[in-house]
């Protein structure tokens, strides 16, 4: 059984922001990303970050997979492409800082079984395929 990757970065982030402590904001908001909303106002519940705030964390873990295979594919307003690298698609999340990225990194290399990944690992390697060749979102 292999863990799909795009899950995968969620699950990194997610640790990265304390979404297993009932005391962070992740956990809080039930939103392992953080993500914002960048939607017209009254779409979206947010907090006073513009962080959306999710019913369930099922709920956020599901709009967080969604974001990050869209970012991943090149087809966000993020400006992402699929070319791009992992590093580039963690600045999206504020994580710009050497210690952050390589927290990610070594929880990817763990979780997906592959010493080869890095910061530089374009966003390509984590967009799974179908049997039929396409690519899944």
């Amino acid at each position: 059984m292999s863990v799909n990757k795009i899950e995968a970065i969620v699950d990194a982030i997610g640790r990265l922001n304390g979404i297993g402590n009932p005391e962070s904001d992740a956990y809080k908001l039930r939103n392992p990303i953080l993500q914002r909303s960048f939607a017209r106002p009254g779409r979206h519940i947010i907090d006073d970050q513009g962080r959306r705030v999710f019913d369930s964390f099922l709920a956020g873990y599901k709009a967080a997979t969604f974001d990050i295979s869209l970012k991943a594919s090149g087809h966000s307003r993020a400006g992402l492409r699929s070319t791009d690298t992992l590093a580039n698609l963690l600045g999206c999340f504020g994580l710009k800082e050497k210690l952050g990225i390589d927290q990610v990194v070594n929880f990817l290399r763990k979780a997906l079984s592959d010493p080869e990944i890095s910061a530089k690992t374009p966003l390509s390697y984590f967009i799974e395929s179908t049997e039929n060749g396409q690519q899944d979102a």
